[in-house]
């Protein structure tokens, strides 16, 4: 693990999305005596009505201090928010694959994504990460505070994540295994 602090007391910092970050901030803000922060990463002119309406969202719940919309960055940027972060939630309504999640694993950031598409393929329910049902903040509330308030079930789950990266195959790899196959199937063709 890198040196971020996960003992009890502890500022628990989350990364996510803009494919999720209404409902983690809905879930987040179940927890006003946690000390937690969000920091949302993606391109915040992309889509400036709904920006607007995640920002009405915050001042709503009060959260403005606590969810900090840092907009498109760098991929070095990127990772140095990751290497300070606890965990990568991700839960949104759909994700075809979810690199996002191997990412954040490559920092041993446990994953909270939904149900909905790709992300069973990597995360393994309870063990690097966890599963939860489409547009439910209450299993996420659940799911968060669990992780705050277990930072052995924390540690844990960031070794499996680790290791869950570690274990995938690069793109390397992943590119030699597409060659191989489309080598093989074009060999197949001639033949027959």
């Amino acid at each position: 693990m890198n040196s971020r602090s996960v003992g009890t007391g502890r500022r628990f910092a989350i990364s996510s999305t803009w494919t999720s970050e209404s409902l983690a901030i809905a879930a987040l803000a179940c927890l006003p005596d946690q000390d937690w922060r969000l920091q949302v990463v993606g391109d915040l002119q992309f889509n400036p009505s709904y920006v607007q309406r995640i920002r009405n969202q915050l001042c709503a719940l009060r959260l403005h201090d606590r969810v900090f919309l840092l907009g498109q960055l760098s991929c070095s940027q990127v990772a140095a928010h990751l290497a300070q972060s606890h965990l990568l939630a991700v839960p949104s309504s759909f994700e075809g694959y979810g690199i996002a999640y191997l990412e954040g694993m490559a920092f041993g950031l446990p994953a909270i994504a939904s149900t909905a598409g790709g992300a069973r393929e990597i995360i393994t329910d309870g063990q690097n990460g966890f599963l939860v049902e489409p547009e439910d903040p209450a299993t996420l509330t659940h799911r968060l505070k669990g992780l705050m308030e277990d930072r052995d079930a924390l540690i844990a789950m960031s070794l499996a994540a680790k290791e869950r990266s570690v274990s995938h195959p690069t793109w390397e790899e992943t590119g030699e295994l597409i060659h191989r196959f489309l080598h093989g199937l074009g060999q197949s063709m001639r033949k027959g």
